[in-house]
């Protein structure tokens, strides 16, 4: 009888600590600042998704939360698993997938989240109503060039300007848009350092020029190269020439923007090594362009 009393206090005990712990128990829930501290501190990364799966999770995984955890450091692994918390979904982390920003054949994630793999290649951005949408710009190669002025002008004493001029066929780019401020991602090869003689894939957003064409009636044009009877001067001109803004997102995956808001008009990203070994002739050079037009 005295046991058993003993042993229903003991129970009776046990009951009330573990009503006591419960609440506390169910207040722990997952954040994305925890795992960004779990990250930072150095644990490993298998703990860190041991831990997600075995807990009450609320993440963020906007896109901009996604951003966020990348460049504080989270491996794509605990991404996957905070995905897979959020969504009750299996997420493949990167099986199928090479250490850039391009996905290996059949290995594609969600085409329009710009931090998931994708094709080498640039994308515009767009996000409306909380709806994200990725479109790939297409590579437009100039076929032609043409020059414009004289040497021998009676009024310039033969010292006259002489341009070379390399053009894209067509007045306008198959792609517009409304936006002045557009969102590009550049999915690049970072495996080579630079040295891209194997994938013959860009490896970094220096390796473009943001260009404003001059619209004639049939195509669009820009200067490539000066001369007069003194010498002459290769490269673009300044005058066509737009600044823009890359920041590094990780894995080969740049998130480029213009500068300054562009003006109606027509531009292209120019790969600055592309073309004709003659540089003057500009013959094969290669423009990812756009245009941008305000009116719906």
């Amino acid at each position: 009888m005295k046991r058993r009393r003993i042993l229903s206090l003991f129970l009776a005990a046990a009951a009330v600590f573990f009503a006591a712990a419960a609440p506390a128990l169910a207040q722990e829930v997952m954040s994305n600042a925890e795992v960004i501290s779990l990250a930072k501190a150095g644990l490993n990364p298998t703990l860190i998704v041991g831990k997600i799966r075995t807990s009450k999770t609320d993440f963020d995984l906007s896109t901009d939360a996604l951003i966020k955890l990348k460049q504080a450091g989270v491996s794509d692994d605990i991404v996957a698993a905070m995905l897979e918390a959020k969504s009750g979904k299996s997420v493949n982390a990167g099986s199928n997938t090479n250490s850039t920003g391009a996905a290996s054949p059949g290995a594609l994630g969600d085409p329009n989240d710009p931090m998931a793999k994708h094709n080498y290649g640039i994308y515009l951005y767009e996000e409306k109503d909380g709806v994200r949408k990725m479109t790939p710009l297409k590579a437009n190669v100039s076929a032609q060039n043409r020059t414009g002025g004289l040497f021998t002008s009676s009024l310039t004493y033969g010292i006259g300007k002489v341009k070379t001029k390399t053009n894209l066929p067509g007045r306008n780019a198959d792609m517009q848009m409304q936006s002045t401020t557009p969102v590009f991602y550049f999915y690049l090869d970072i495996t080579s350092g630079g040295l891209n003689t194997a994938s013959g894939v860009p490896s970094d957003p220096k390796e473009f020029t943001l260009v404003q064409f001059n619209q004639r009636s049939d195509n669009r044009e820009v200067t490539i190269g000066k001369s007069n009877a003194f010498g002459a001067k290769g490269g673009l001109s300044d005058e066509y020439v737009r600044q823009f803004k890359a920041e590094d997102m990780g894995n080969g995956i740049f998130k480029v923007t213009p500068a300054a808001d562009l003006k109606k008009g027509e531009y292209g990203f120019m790969l600055v090594n592309s073309g004709n070994s003659n540089t003057a002739a500009g013959v094969g050079a290669k423009f990812f362009d756009f245009g941008v037009n305000m009116t719906p």
